[in-house]
């Protein structure tokens, strides 16, 4: 049986600033906890041990002083201090009693914090799904009160989750947010971590040397820092690249140095991997007697602090390094022990490595005992001839019945494996039959359903054309004409009074008209230019309103570059949506904002006006949007309540 280790990422989920809440907003209530938790802050990352003092003494006086606040605050230092130090259990029950207290004073500022420590406390314990629900609450809080910080720490360390899970483009996607909020707010460390994580997710995908390039980047600004605590995490991840190169000479240099630094912090459960790590390149190297101490020393520290993820790998690495020193009882305990902690064991090998130890512990200890009543009693060479041909029947008889019996039972275990895999493949392939169905199905009714929609708005389009021609072909020339036939008559009538008004009527009329047959069919966009149109447009349309309408198109000769048919959409959506602010919304102010991206056109229309309830019936304008949306494979947001005005965005995918 090979030699396992498990090599639990080593990913920096502390060292985002999460701390300074606590510090940052810590007020001059007394001299006394201001020092503690200056203390606290000062030594967090250099001497576990003593920040941990600190801030138990912050808590014992807080309470004292019945200073809830600071109660609060000292309990989130003893949250963070947990996670760092490995104590995770500490850490979520530190941070729950913050969350309660803060709720009590009905105080949001610090909850985002709060939960970002509590995420972090299940994800250390394995467990996902509260870690993710408590990553999800810090998010909101974060930004319900603008809290740029805490929102990057979120989408950092839910990135960190991701890669647990082995989905590596989910957290390459929150890293990208996180980044992008770093450099926003000019903090150079978070840049830094997202750059440590980048490099753990290159290590997961055995990128080593792309990884250890990162690592050494951000190793050099942390020895620069003297911050400790992420020089050991560095560390860590650097030599168990080298476990897993099968550079095992190296790996023990670098895992003792490592060693050394963790425990001078004190951080328990990372003592613990690198113990496993040195076991296992020790082992690898043929030095069992100090694979086995290391073992020995990293099962007591797991066993103190409740780390079931690796019991099963150490006594497994354990039960394997006693019995290549023919230690077969310590062998069977050990595998025993590993077995238990593992929900789903493989039947077969399981029984024929337990039958095997057991044999060969049974013949260790029959044989000890024969050559204990040899010495005792002094048999005679007869007897002792005698004794051995017995233990040889008797040995030849159970080796016999004991390989027949494994021969059989292999057999039937064999066929048993066929037929069940018969049967697992054969319920793929008609789970796979009917999801083929449901899609093609799917398929077939959405192709319906964009047919219907198209036909209805090329239906819609060809109307609208033909109104347009029939204004400006009919309505339009009629006027043309009275307003020719009118200025002849002006020329000989000039000096009557209401030739003017009726000539500027007459005017603003074709005006008008001309504008009408270009909202129902503009002319092409390639030559008028989409932005100048949508320009004029809204001039024209709130010239007699009190309704402000600003615009904003960027980059604007790319929007204008833009395909015909997505532009006259576009066109289309903001016409509706324009008229439903004067029709509906009594606002004063209004933002058309358009911005084209790599992949898709960003449409963002916000007004001041009294806004509507989403979940009430939809009109006809909003459901023509979302069917003209859903023939591009488009998406619209809607953020409205009643009195708090309107904000739409729009995605149109380009290709």
């Amino acid at each position: 049986m090979a030699l396992k280790a498990k090599h639990t990422l080593i990913a920096l989920f502390l060292f985002l600033g999460i701390n300074t809440w606590v510090i940052a907003q810590t007020s001059a209530n007394t001299p006394l906890i201001d020092s503690l938790s200056q203390t606290y802050g000062q030594n967090l990352y250099t001497n576990p041990i003593v920040a941990k003092k600190a801030a138990q003494d912050w808590l014992k006086e807080s309470k004292r002083l019945k200073i809830d606040l600071q109660t609060v605050r000292a309990h989130y230092a003893l949250g963070n201090l947990g996670n760092i130090s490995g104590d995770y259990k500490s850490a979520i029950k530190e941070t729950k009693a913050a969350i309660t207290l803060l709720k009590a004073l009905n105080i949001t500022n610090g909850l985002a914090a709060c939960y970002n420590i509590l995420a972090l406390g299940y994800k250390n314990l394995g467990d996902y799904p509260n870690a993710m629900d408590s990553f999800i609450q810090c998010l909101s809080y974060a930004k319900a009160n603008d809290d740029k910080v805490q929102e990057a720490n979120a989408y950092q360390n839910i990135a960190t989750l991701y890669v647990l899970q082995k989905e590596y483009k989910k957290a390459t996607e929150n890293l990208d947010r996180a980044a992008n909020l770093y450099r926003a707010l000019k903090d150079d460390d978070g840049v830094l971590v997202t750059l440590f994580n980048f490099a753990n997710i290159l290590k997961e995908q055995n990128k080593f040397d792309q990884a250890r390039k990162h690592y050494q980047t951000v190793l050099g600004y942390r020895e620069k820092e003297g911050n400790k605590a992420v020089i050991a995490y560095i560390n860590i991840n650097l030599s168990q690249m080298l476990v897993e190169e099968g550079k095992c000479e190296e790996a023990v240099v670098a895992l003792k140095k490592t060693l050394t630094q963790l425990k001078a912090l004190n951080f328990t459960s990372d003592i613990v991997i690198v113990l496993n790590d040195l076991g296992l390149c020790e082992s690898k190297l043929g030095h069992t007697k100090a694979a086995i101490n290391y073992f020995q020393e990293a099962l007591t520290l797991g066993e103190e602090q409740s780390l079931l993820s690796y019991k099963s790998d150490i006594y497994k690495n354990l039960a394997q390094l006693y019995q290549d020193e023919g230690d077969y009882k310590n062998a069977l305990t050990f595998y025993r022990k590993g077995i238990t902690t593992v929900a789903e064991q493989n039947a077969l090998d399981k029984e024929k490595y337990v039958v095997k130890i057991q044999e060969r512990y049974e013949t260790q200890l029959k044989e000890t005992r024969i050559k204990l009543l040899e010495k005792e009693q002094k048999l005679s060479d007869a007897e002792l001839q005698k004794a051995e041909l017995t233990l040889k029947r008797q040995r030849f008889v159970r080796n016999a019945f004991i390989a027949g019996f494994v021969l059989v039972l292999i057999t039937l275990i064999v066929l048993r494996l066929l037929y069940i895999q018969r049967l697992r493949v054969q319920k793929q392939l008609n789970l796979q039959q009917e999801e083929n169905a449901k899609h093609k199905i799917n398929q077939m009714i959405q192709d319906h359903k964009l047919s219907v929609i198209e036909r209805y708005q090329e239906g819609q389009d060809e109307e609208r054309a033909r109104l347009a021609r029939d204004i400006h072909d009919g309505i339009g020339s009629d006027l043309a004409g009275i307003k020719i036939a009118f200025e002849h008559y002006v020329e000989k009538h000039n000096s009557e009074p209401q030739a003017k008004r009726i000539g500027t009527a007459i005017e603003n009329a074709c005006i008008d008209i001309r504008s009408l047959s270009h909202q129902l069919h503009p002319l092409s966009f390639s030559k008028i230019g989409f932005t100048s149109f949508l320009n004029d447009f809204v001039a024209q349309i709130t010239n007699n309103t009190t309704l402000a309408i600003q615009t904003f198109f960027f980059p604007e000769e790319d929007i204008d570059k833009l395909p015909e048919d997505l532009l006259a959409d576009a066109y289309r959506i903001v016409q509706e949506l324009v008229n439903n602010i004067i029709k509906h919304a009594q606002a004063t102010q209004a933002e058309v904002q358009l911005t084209k991206h790599e992949d898709y056109l960003n449409i963002v229309i916000n007004d001041n006006g009294k806004g509507f309830k989403t979940n009430k019936k939809q009109g006809i304008g909003l459901r023509n949007i979302k069917e003209r949306l859903q023939k591009v494979k488009g998406s619209i947001t809607i953020d409205s309540s009643s009195g708090n005005g309107t904000s739409i965005t729009i995605d149109i995918p380009i290709n």
